[in-house]
């Protein structure tokens, strides 16, 4: 294995995911649950740049795009105060999906030296939209790359589900091309690639509230009888032209519904824009609404901006593929 070069950086734009589908089967005994679940990446994007270095060690830098203070003002929060510590508070340590799927490669793969990051987030924490997991795909890619280890190395995969139950997911199925949908089964790290004819469009609100993935799931039940997302999958493949004939499906939308009553109210707000289907995406506290075309989901993410009563981040989305692509640029490059 050769030394990577100091003077080039990998640079990535980890997207987010929404689930479309996401049912519960059973509990597990290592305190998971088995779960079915249909994920989309959509062009909701982190900024990720890494570069491999002599210096031992994980020199992690997190800052907030455009900046702290711009987020804050969309969320209607004090930058400073109590709930912008909670919400937007970027941890650069081993608490970081980052730096632990980092430090995991390099004990996996024996790498001498470091690395230095730089993340630049626009996902937010506790929305169920797979930010953290997606940055440290990209990580675990990257790092890769630069030490001329083949992507479609298993101990690449091993490493994914290691760090995050969400991590395979945005590695891409093979590692190398890219998916557009897959379905998840187990903790949602063992992938079936799903064909889908034409990118969906939405409507994703994120409201100034961040859940904990192990609260909602411990107030969740197993129903008797699980949904499957046969239906759904088929619509993918055949390309839906109207996006009101999709039934989206998520068992952790009441648990989370209980914890937060900002999630029914960005419902009921997406839901007044006419007959598009809504749902929360993960364990919250995000939500959307898909639609038909991006021109509606433009003016509906318009109407919704209108309504909010407080702080919330609206965007229109346009599904896109996972993993993200790795751009090699000299290093000091903008």
């Amino acid at each position: 294995m050769s030394n990577p070069s100091a003077s080039i950086v990998a640079r990535t734009f980890p997207p987010a995911k929404l689930n479309l589908f996401l049912e519960l089967l059973d509990r597990r005994e290592d305190g998971y649950h088995e779960i079915d679940t249909v994920m989309v990446p959509i062009d909701w994007r982190d900024e990720l740049r890494i570069r491999a270095t002599v210096e031992p060690g994980i020199r992690l830098r997190v800052d907030w795009s455009p900046s702290l203070d711009e987020v804050a003002r969309q969320l209607q929060i004090d930058p400073d105060g109590e709930t912008a510590e909670k919400l937007l508070h970027l941890p650069a340590d081993e608490s970081n999906l980052v730096y632990h799927a980092l430090d995991r490669f390099q004990r996996s793969f024996a790498i001498g030296g470091g690395f230095e990051v730089q993340l630049s987030k626009q996902i937010p924490a506790g929305a169920g939209m797979g930010g953290a997991s997606s940055d440290a795909a990209s990580a675990l890619r990257s790092a890769a790359v630069l030490h001329q280890i083949s992507l479609t190395d298993p101990r690449l995969r091993e490493l994914a589900a290691e760090v995050g139950s969400d991590v395979p997911f945005f590695m891409g199925i093979d590692g190398l091309e890219p998916i557009s949908a897959a379905r998840g089964t187990g903790r949602g790290e063992h992938l079936k690639r799903i064909h889908v004819t034409a990118p969906l469009s939405a409507v994703v609100v994120y409201p100034a509230v961040s859940l904990s993935t192990a609260e909602v799931y411990s107030f969740a039940q197993i129903p008797s009888s699980p949904l499957v997302p046969d239906r759904l999958i088929e619509q993918l493949g055949e390309g839906v032209a109207d996006a009101e004939a999709i039934e989206l499906v998520n068992r952790l939308s009441e648990p989370a519904k209980n914890l937060a009553t900002q999630i029914s109210e960005v419902l009921q707000s997406l839901a007044s824009g006419g007959s598009v289907p809504c749902q929360m995406t993960g364990s919250g506290s995000a939500c959307f609404a898909l639609t038909s075309s991006l021109k509606q989901a433009e003016q509906l993410a318009s109407q919704v901006r209108s309504q909010m009563q407080a702080g919330a981040f609206v965007r229109s989305v346009c599904t896109v593929t996972a993993p993200a692509a790795i751009e090699m640029i000299p290093f000091g490059s903008s």
